[in-house]
């Protein structure tokens, strides 16, 4: 069974498009350099207040960089060429800021294992692994559905492939596992604030998504949580987890529009979860008086059954 799951705090992420600090890309901007159809004057433009943005300490902004530059004209906003020492640098500044995208994690890993840095991948990974559980156990809601202690965890194909993946790329040692464990000591001890700070960033609703106002958007139901992939439309190849900045429309049902912020492992690889960005559903919202719509980032799982971090019962 193929199953795509919304994330688990996916209706906490939507936000409005108001109030953009100085520092912050807004949603306006990051859309303009998503649409490889916008006019290139245009891009450019929005590609310079991006990097600005990302050089003033704004998380987000650098974690948008890390993306392009990760995964270059294979991203489908065809933007820049591929290059990896600027994708990790932005990546790691994403780290490094107050306000960085748990997911900025698990780019960096797929980023070193294409790079063959096997113990950077296995650093990266099980950070981010360890980080969106924690967080997916002190944000579940108050519904048994979503709050049972054996509910699958919304990433958790992804995560043990991304895991699997790691340990296939380290040399062949005695006792992997502990070599795994002894890698990340050595992040936690190095980045440890900096891991505690995306956490509670994202606990406190900071970071999860942009900062693009109060929440707007709202799920028209719960049902859409998990859907069937149909076995005629387009799959991902494997496990993956998509981003997409989602565009409401202000009378509800699907997506004005929805574009890939970051696929991992690749875009590629996530193909076909822009359909199930696009058909996710929401309730009518009024539109302020600049007339904006409302914009989300909303996180997409592409599970797989037989890769799994949850004890088969």
């Amino acid at each position: 069974m193929f199953i795509v799951a919304l994330g688990a705090a996916c209706v906490a992420q939507v936000q409005g498009s108001e109030s953009v600090s100085p520092q912050e890309t807004s949603p306006q901007v990051l859309e303009t350099l998503l649409d490889a159809g916008a006019p290139k004057e245009k891009r450019d433009a929005a590609m310079q207040q991006l990097i600005a943005h990302a050089q003033a300490g704004d998380g987000h902004s650098a974690f948008y960089l890390g993306a392009l530059y990760r995964n270059g004209m294979d991203h489908p906003a065809q933007l820049v060429e591929r290059d990896v020492e600027t994708a990790r640098f932005w990546l790691q500044r994403c780290v490094e800021s107050a306000r960085c995208p748990l997911v900025a994690l698990a780019a960096l890993a797929e980023l070193e294992l294409a790079a063959g840095n096997a113990k950077s991948a296995m650093q990266w990974a099980q950070a981010w692994v360890i980080l969106d559980r924690e967080l997916e156990n002190r944000t579940r809601g108050s519904k048994p559905h979503q709050n049972t202690t054996d509910a699958p965890y919304k990433n958790t194909a992804y995560q043990a492939y991304l895991l699997d993946r790691s340990y296939r790329a380290m040399s062949k040692v005695k006792d992997p596992d502990a070599q795994g464990r002894a890698w990340f000591d050595e992040l936690r001890k190095a980045r440890g604030a900096q891991l505690d700070r995306m956490l509670f960033a994202q606990l406190q609703g900071e970071s999860g998504a942009a900062t693009w106002g109060s929440g707007k958007l709202k799920m028209s139901a719960e049902n859409q949580r998990e859907k069937i992939m149909p076995a005629g439309g387009r799959m991902p190849i494997g496990p993956s987890l998509g981003l997409f900045l989602y565009r409401g429309n202000p009378e509800g049902g699907r997506a004005e529009a929805a574009w890939m912020v970051e696929g991992l492992p690749t875009p590629a690889s996530a193909r076909g979860l822009d359909t199930q960005a696009r058909s996710f559903r929401i309730k009518p919202y009024a539109l302020d008086e600049d007339g904006k719509r409302a914009y989300a980032l909303l996180p997409i799982s592409f599970n797989v059954g037989e890769y799994s971090l949850v004890p088969a019962r």
